[in-house]
């Protein structure tokens, strides 16, 4: 009775806020803008200032448009929109002008321009494993993404990096600069691993093209069809916008014309703010996605996790505008929304080409791929779905097996038409989920609802005619209806209809789809169905790398509530290891400080009967891989060892990956001048092999990149200035070394001072016991056991003598700087004329000090210096 009750008042009070937003509009009337001028202006345009701006307009066509200018004596500058000939740009217009325009019959809609989009991402590290992606890599290691491009829609991203070159095609418009955010992006996508393990990407085999942010409405249909885009990636925002506008209309309608391309949004990072108009307007914490083309249909938008598997709370949270569920799906984003959506993304390019496997290289309609990503998902937040997380944390597995196991229906449907399709439910299924999902015709902008046509999904029971509706959330704009959970009944605003069935028994049941609205012809949609069965490990898996002596996030799924046991133990060895007792059985992961050990290992978990074990994985390290020397045809790599019995697989940089070029028992590797003109671009890596299994990737370093040093990484003098001469030598290497000679120059020759032979050990002290007076030359000399000779860079010191200091040039060019060398770091400088006047006073610092000869007269001078020390020392110089 009490449900019923507040259900009852929760109708009354929408009808008081209908009331309400009549008396709103009947005062607007008064002031002088009618309620039908109003619905034709974006809601930011209705407070404005009335100072001159720029606009996007929706006209019948420009002729009657410019006959409205025309009407109302209005100068404004009118610009053709190249991406819509329905649109046009006007500047210079005031907010009173707007209004006029609103009321003109040619105008459909007043939006605003372009507004200047931001970067919804801090740069932080990834996890892939947080979306299943690792299991997807090692069940099914054929899905890359091949054949499949994928846009980067915000500022361009480098194809020149390492994880990036060789797939990247040229962008339609050309701009200056690289992002790193959107190089970063792209990495997420599908990123090779060629910069070391954290540069993988989800669909490492794809393609990648670029397009600007800068223009919010979507790019041309026929440029992202020439290219072959699939999925384009915007994770970007403009700020905090409620309302169907020009660009959401435009989005809507590009995916009906070009059914297969998928555009993915991240929410944004704005989760506790409120936004300023529309029905959510002041409503903390909600109703906050970044900008309006997010209020799209088909489009997707994702949240971002924290590591806890919690929503972020900078995530943006929905309803939409006009509450419909937003965003639909979450996932890992520690960083932001960015790189959850780019996660998704990835994932996305996997589903298709998991698809186009199965229907000879065809794409499939956005439309399915949404579905099957939303119907994956794992259930996360409050029960079902929710504005925060919407229907779940992407599921790269369940995706992939959904689609590889074609539980999937695509069909159309007309108005009033009713389809039904028959499945089998075995025995032991944890939960039957099934998801409708059509692509919408795109409506008005402006309008108070979105949704078009409307289909109806329900789960029938075939023997007893049990019924099951899908669930839906209350819209209503107040914080404590919108954190209700999620109840079943029938859904009149979204274009995603799911409903789920908790411990079906076996049997047959049915999913029918019912065409409750559907104002013209047909309306395709597709329908995806999964079957979630019992626990399952999801990291580590066949293949993966954890870091011995490390903490390693590791994770599992589907068992039920309760405490376990978490153990672990080496392969071969019936004895297992505990790791911890109590564990959360339906927690998001656990932190495991891996044992300091290089072995194959598996990790169980146990709890009132049920034991889940892992696959056998590798426990290794990731060896830093150090150039030892890069000379003139000669090249050495080195890294530590890691085991006795191991061995190590080097790698080369391909056109587009990492490729092997060695595999070797010693720790070191030296290239010589054939084998280098072999190579490309000097990137070399190395990676364990323990149990004839290929172990983490170390990063890759380039010898031709300028700090590589041909033996000699650094030669030094202690001091500049000194009474006593000492220079600094560290060696890359010794490896071949037979000695190492210190020359200075003398007379135009390096003549030598002091060898070292054998060369054991890589940091030298060497030192000159009888430097000249002022500027000493130095080098170093290295021989090699094949007698190959190296020559370090020249090194001066200046050499003063105890208790002295060295003026030069002398005699001085006057106006021509006069230098100070001594070994004192401050002291205080003057200069004298010949009679003993004082010309100059002053504290100087560093090595040498520099005073000037302008406007001194040829003839004699004193300079005199006090050290920091106390010491007087005076010295003669000519001026000339």
């Amino acid at each position: 009775m009490m449900y019923k009750r507040l259900r009852k008042w929760r109708i009354n009070a929408s009808w008081m806020v209908v009331l309400l937003a009549c008396l709103t509009l009947v005062t607007f009337g008064v002031q002088g803008q009618t309620p039908q001028v109003r619905s034709r202006l974006a809601p930011a345009l209705t407070t404005g200032s009335d100072r001159p701006a720029s606009y996007r307009l929706q006209v019948t066509s420009r002729e009657a448009f410019e006959e409205c200018l025309r009407k109302y004596n209005i100068s404004a500058k009118v610009y053709a929109e190249p991406r819509a000939p329905q649109l046009v740009l006007v500047s210079g217009v005031s907010a009173a002008q707007l209004r006029d325009l609103a009321a003109c019959p040619a105008v459909k809609y007043i939006d605003q321009g372009n507004r200047q989009p931001t970067e919804e991402a801090e740069l932080r590290d990834a996890d892939l494993s947080a979306n299943h992606i690792p299991a997807v890599h090692s069940q099914y290691p054929q899905l890359r993404g091949q054949g499949l491009v994928a846009s980067v829609k915000e500022r361009p991203f480098d194809p020149n990096d390492l994880d990036l070159r060789g797939r990247t095609l040229p962008a339609a418009e050309a701009t200056e600069g690289y992002s790193p955010h959107a190089t970063t992006m792209a990495t997420y996508m599908a990123g090779a691993g060629n910069s070391g393990p954290s540069g993988l990407g989800v669909a490492s085999g794809a393609k990648l093209t670029s397009s600007s942010m800068e223009e919010l409405l979507p790019d041309p249909t026929a440029q992202l069809l020439e290219a072959g885009v699939s999925v384009q990636n915007h994770s970007y925002g403009v700020g905090v916008e409620n309302y169907y506008g020009l660009e959401a209309q435009a989005y809507d309608a590009q995916v009906i014309e070009a059914p297969q391309l998928l555009h993915v949004f991240s929410s944004g990072n704005s989760g506790g703010e409120a936004g300023a108009t529309g029905k959510y307007a002041g409503i903390l914490g909600f109703a906050n996605l970044t900008g309006q083309f997010k209020h799209s249909k088909n489009s997707l938008s994702v949240g971002a996790l924290d590591p806890d598997g919690s929503i972020g709370a900078r995530s943006s949270k929905g309803p939409a505008y006009d509450g419909r569920v937003k965003p639909e799906l979450a996932a890992y984003g520690k960083g932001g929304t960015s790189e959850a959506a780019a996660v998704v993304s990835g994932i996305a390019l996997l589903v298709q080409q998991a698809y186009r496997e199965q229907h000879e290289s065809q794409l499939p309609p956005a439309s399915l791929v949404k579905a099957i990503l939303i119907n994956s998902a794992d259930d996360v937040g409050r029960p079902e779905v929710d504005f925060e997380s919407g229907f779940g944390n992407a599921n790269a597995l369940s995706a992939i097996r959904t689609t590889s196991n074609r539980q999937y229906i695509t069909e159309s449907i007309a108005q009033g038409q009713q389809l039904t399709f028959r499945i089998s439910v075995p025995a032991g299924v944890r939960r039957l989920k099934a998801t409708l999902v059509w692509h919408d015709p795109a409506a008005e902008a402006g309008e108070e609802q979105a949704l078009i046509h409307d289909l109806d999904l329900s789960l029938h029971h075939a023997a007893t005619g049990q019924v099951w509706e899908p669930w839906v959330l209350s819209p209503y704009p107040h914080p404590d209806s919108l954190r209700q959970p999620a109840r079943r009944g029938k859904d009149r605003i979204n274009n995603v209809e799911q409903v789920t069935l908790d411990s079906p028994n076996a049997g047959v049941y049915e999913l029918q789809v019912q065409g409750h609205r559907v104002i013209s012809g047909t309306q395709p949609f597709a329908l995806v169905y999964t079957f979630e069965a019992g626990g399952e490990w999801k990291y580590p898996v066949a293949g993966s790398h954890l870091v011995a002596g490390q903490v390693n996030r590791i994770r599992w799924q589907g068992m039920q509530q309760g405490s376990a046991r978490l153990e672990y133990r080496i392969a071969g060895n019936d004895v297992w290891q505990l790791i911890t007792e109590g564990v959360d059985a339906t927690a998001f992961g656990y932190d495991w400080l891996a044992p300091d050990t290089v072995a194959e290992v598996q990790v169980r978990l146990s709890m009132a009967g049920e034991v889940l074990e892992s696959d056998t994985f590798l426990l290794s390290k990731a060896l830093p891989l150090t150039i030892g020397y890069a000379c003139p045809g000669q090249v050495m790599v080195h890294w530590p060892r890691l085991s006795a019995d191991a061995q190590y697989q080097v790698y080369k940089m391909g056109e587009a990956y990492l490729e092997p070029l060695a595999l070797l028992s010693d720790t070191l590797l030296v290239l010589d001048e054939e084998q280098l003109q072999a190579l490309r671009a000097g990137y070399l890596a190395v990676a364990p092999v323990v149990a004839g299994k290929t172990g983490m990737k170390s990063m890759t370093v380039s010898y031709a990149d300028e700090s590589a040093a041909c033996y000699i990484s650094r030669f030094l003098a202690a001091s500049y200035v000194a009474e006593q001469v000492v220079l600094e030598l560290r060696l890359s290497s010794t490896h071949q070394l037979a000695s190492l000679t210190l020359e200075r120059l003398d007379n135009g020759t390096f003549r030598s001072l002091s060898t070292v032979s054998p060369v054991n050990r890589q940091d030298f002290k060497l030192e000159d016991s009888s430097p000249g007076p002022g500027k000493n030359v130095y080098r170093v000399k290295l021989t090699t056991v094949s007698g190959l000779t190296y020559y370090s860079q020249p090194e001066e010191v200046v050499h003063t003598g105890a208790g002295q200091m060295l003026v030069y040039p002398n005699p001085v060019e006057a106006g021509q700087p006069l230098f100070i060398a001594l070994s004192s770091e401050t002291a205080q400088v003057e200069l004298l004329d010949k009679l003993g006047r004082l010309l100059y006073r002053g504290t100087r610092e560093g090595m040498v000090k520099e005073i000037s000869t302008m406007q001194l007269q040829a003839g004699l001078y004193l300079v005199r210096v006090r050290t920091d020390r106390g010491n007087l020392l005076v010295e003669r110089v000519q001026v000339r």
